[in-house]
Order: C-alpha cells, then structure tokens, then sequence
C-alpha cells in the first residue's frame, strides 16, 4: 500500500482532472459542431435530413466527450 497523499499531490490530481473535463468538453462541442455544421452554421440541410444531422452531432459529441473522459482518467 502505498503512504498517504501530501496536499500537493490531492491539489495536482484534482487540477488533471478537471483539465480533463474541461478539455472533453471542448472537444466534444467541437465534434457536434463539425456534423451539425452544415445545419447550424450554414443553413444548408433542411427538414428531417436536418434534424437527423443535429441528432448526430449530440451522439458523436456524446460519445468524444465520454472517450476522452475515461482515456484522460485511466491513468489514475
């Protein structure tokens, strides 16, 4: 077993960690945007091809967002 965690070590996994988060964030905004682009950005899908195109872009930005979450948290 291993000794007992000085402050600095708890202050430095938490600031990993929510680099982490903020940085799956990012990335999965970004993600939704690239699919959804062509939606939201340049109004050129219209109708159910349009929504269909939103919805995908939640479901990848879903699933960047959860991907690099687990990779960025393995190594604690």
């Amino acid at each position: 077993m291993r000794g007992r965690r000085t402050q600095a070590q708890r202050d430095e996994a938490t600031v990993e960690s929510v680099y982490v988060a903020a940085s799956a964030l990012v990335l999965a905004m970004a993600a939704c945007l690239v699919v959804a682009s062509p939606v939201l950005l340049f109004d050129a899908v219209h109708g159910e091809a349009g929504r269909t195109l939103v919805v995908l872009g939640k479901a990848v930005g879903a699933v960047v967002f959860v991907a690099r979450l687990v990779s960025g948290l393995r190594g604690h």
